[in-house]
């Protein structure tokens, strides 16, 4: 009886295509890497955008830069206009209502005591259009406001001699024209701010 063989074992080698061997790549040097072009993606996208986010950041400062003085100076005008509007309302009541309720006084003395009463809101109608003509924002400003000022310091100072002059017969008809006055001052048409 014969004995089968035992199967024989075999090697078999196989080269890799693509790998040297050793002995040749100690021969050859290996050839430098050649740089890959940049993939086109989020990174290039955003170097751009980042670019122009500077731009326009820059262009908003400047734009806020440019605008804050001129939106301050236009809110200091119409704060300042109000307040002019507010003096010549101030005024028309001088004209239109005390100095009718003086006229109606039954002596010089009544008349006196109501002047004491008014006197001071006139005084501090006359102190406020100083203040409004020294923070005017342009001459035409100024000018109305010292003009306005000059006639009710001209009416206070007209109102005083009168009342202290005494002079009955004359009396009511001063008044008349201190108001005609003051009236005049106010129809003067204001320049548009």
């Amino acid at each position: 009886m014969t004995r089968p063989e035992p199967p024989t074992q075999t090697v078999t080698t196989t080269e890799l295509p693509n790998r040297p061997s050793t002995a040749s790549a100690l021969a050859a040097p290996a050839p430098p890497p050649t740089p890959s072009p940049p993939a086109p993606g989020p990174a290039a996208d955003t170097s751009d955008a980042s670019g122009w986010l500077w731009w326009l950041l820059a262009a908003l400062i400047v734009a806020l830069a440019v605008a804050a003085p001129l939106l301050l100076r236009a809110r200091r005008r119409r704060a300042w206009q109000a307040d002019l509007e507010a003096a010549e309302g101030e005024i028309a009541w001088f004209a239109r209502v005390l100095v009718p309720e003086l006229r109606l006084a039954e002596s010089l003395d009544q008349a006196a005591g109501g002047w004491a009463v008014g006197s001071s809101q006139v005084s501090a109608i006359e102190d406020r259009l100083t203040a409004l003509e020294a923070t005017a924002p342009d001459d035409t400003g100024r000018t109305r406001a010292r003009t306005l000022r000059d006639a009710v310091r001209a009416a206070r100072n007209r109102l005083q001699i009168l009342l202290t002059a005494g002079q009955v017969d004359t009396f009511q008809r001063d008044l008349d024209a201190v108001a005609a006055e003051l009236e005049r001052t106010l129809e003067v048409p204001q320049p548009a701010w």
